[in-house]
């Protein structure tokens, strides 16, 4: 990290957090995602981002596709240019603005995010402000098939910051009831949630500044959501598919260009 990172960081929260009020005063609701919500969702552990050198680049939104026409003109009004070529492709499930002064790039995922397995967002922005709930946070992580260090470095703090719970017990917590019901249906995305989630505590060790306590309320946390998955009943389609295996394709796949987009 170089030394000009942390205000970099500063920089990025500022704007995805001007950009949600001010579109809130126009009546668009857009909500945070992406490694900026992991930042403003870790408040008593946001130092360990530093720590494990984790970089911020760009910033996202979850929206609602019904705002679609509101969002691109509020956002050309702010000052950036629509990639048009991603919205007609997708079709109008994501928006790519690039500022021209600041060179900073953002992403809207209309309804869903969806790289490897969807997550929803329609019906769900109102759960929480600025960012997206603490739950979706770690489907927006976990359902990546070809995951790298920075989703674990965020995944990581992320488990330390949040206990588990239900929509009972407020936003804060991870809704371990709404992941069971997901992935008791959906055994492609159940394999690669708890793949990955089995594989975060390998890198506690990386990161000198988790210390002993953390890494027992990571991995004990991790466990009894892996618990909850493995011994909840699954649905019909998920045991037929289950079946099938790795066999056959569990996911969908991710061109490049999709990255980028």
């Amino acid at each position: 990290m170089t030394g000009t990172a942390p205000d970099l960081h500063l920089e990025f929260v500022d704007e995805a957090l001007r950009l949600v009020r001010e579109a809130e005063a126009k009546g668009i609701r857009l909500r945070i995602l992406g490694s900026v919500a992991y930042r403003l969702q870790c408040p008593r552990n946001v130092h360990l981002f530093e720590d494990m050198a984790r970089a911020l680049t760009d910033v996202d939104f979850a929206a609602e596709k019904s705002q679609n026409r509101q969002i691109k003109d509020f956002m050309v009004a702010q000052g950036y240019v629509p990639e048009e070529g991603v919205f007609v492709i997708s079709e109008g499930s994501r928006h790519v603005y690039l500022h021209p002064k600041t060179n900073l790039n953002v992403d809207v995922f209309a309804d869903e995010l969806y790289f490897c397995h969807k997550v929803p967002f329609k019906g769900r922005l109102a759960i929480d402000s600025p960012t997206i709930c603490t739950t979706d946070l770690l489907l927006e992580k976990m359902q990546i098939v070809e995951i790298n260090l920075k989703d674990f470095k965020d995944t990581l703090v992320l488990m330390l910051e949040h206990p588990l719970g239900s929509a009972r017990d407020g936003n804060k917590h991870i809704d371990a009831d709404y992941i069971v019901a997901m992935m008791s249906k959906d055994w492609g995305f159940y394999y690669t949630f708890t793949t990955n989630l089995r594989r975060v505590p390998d890198y506690i060790k990386e990161f000198p500044a988790i210390t002993g306590a953390d890494a027992d309320t990571i991995r004990g946390r991790i466990d009894d959501l892996l618990q909850r998955i493995d011994q909840a009943p699954k649905s019909l389609g998920w045991k037929l598919r289950s079946k099938i295996g790795t066999r056959a394709l569990w996911y969908q796949e991710v061109s490049e260009k999709t990255k980028q987009m």
